[in-house]
C-alpha cells in the first residue's frame, strides 16, 4: 500500500500581534478587574462589625464571597499570563469581525448612575425605576408608557418585599408617608 500522508489540519486565522505573543489584553483586563473587585469587596467586608454572640455574624457571607472573588481573579490572571484566553463556547453565535456597539451598555450605565444619584431624593422606587427603564430601553423596547409602568411596578414590589417582608430600611424619598 502506498503511504498516504495524514490530512492537514484546517489552517487557523492569522493572529493579531498581541495574540501572537500569547497575551490577550482584554482577558487580562477582565482578570485584573475581577481581582480588584474582589480586593475592594474584601476591604469593605472587613469593615463590617462582628455580630453579637453569633458564631456566624453579618460579615461571614461577604467575606466568603470577597475571598472567593479575589481568588478567582488571581487564578484568571495567572491563566492569562500563561497564555490562556477566553474562547466563545461552540453554541455562541459570535462574529469576531462585527463592530462593537457600546450604545446599549452606555444607556444602562447612564441609567444606573442617574438612578444612583437621584436615589436619595426620589427614593428607592424612583431611583430603581430609572434603572429598570434604562435597561428596557437599551434592549430595544420603545413603548414608553409600558416601560414606565413596568419599571414603577417592579420597583414598588421590590421596595415592599425588602421593607415589609425582610424588614430592611430603604429610602422612601418623595413617596414618604405614602408607602
Amino acid at each position: 500500500m502506498p503511504d498516504v500522508p495524514p490530512p492537514s489540519p484546517v489552517p487557523s486565522p492569522p493572529l493579531l500581534p498581541q495574540e501572537a505573543a500569547g497575551l490577550s489584553v482584554p482577558d487580562l483586563l477582565v482578570a485584573l478587574g475581577v481581582t480588584l473587585l474582589g480586593g475592594l469587596l474584601l476591604l469593605g467586608s472587613l469593615q463590617i462589625p462582628f455580630g453579637i454572640n453569633a458564631v456566624v455574624g453579618p460579615r461571614a457571607f461577604p467575606l466568603i464571597v470577597s475571598v472567593g472573588l479575589t481568588a478567582l481573579g488571581m487564578l484568571l490572571t495567572v491563566n492569562v499570563l500563561r497564555g490562556g484566553r477566553a474562547e466563545p463556547a461552540a453554541e455562541e453565535d459570535t462574529d469576531l469581525d462585527a463592530p462593537v456597539h457600546l450604545s446599549a451598555a452606555g444607556i444602562i450605565l447612564g441609567g444606573f448612575l442617574l438612578g444612583a444619584v437621584l436615589l436619595p431624593t426620589l427614593g428607592f422606587v424612583g431611583g430603581t425605576a430609572i434603572m429598570y427603564f434604562s435597561v428596557a430601553y437599551a434592549f430595544g423596547e420603545r413603548r414608553l408608557p409600558l416601560m414606565l409602568g413596568v419599571a414603577l411596578a417592579v420597583a414598588l414590589v421590590t421596595y415592599l418585599v425588602f421593607t415589609r417582608g425582610l424588614g430592611l430600611s430603604l429610602p422612601p424619598g418623595v413617596l414618604k408617608g405614602a408607602l
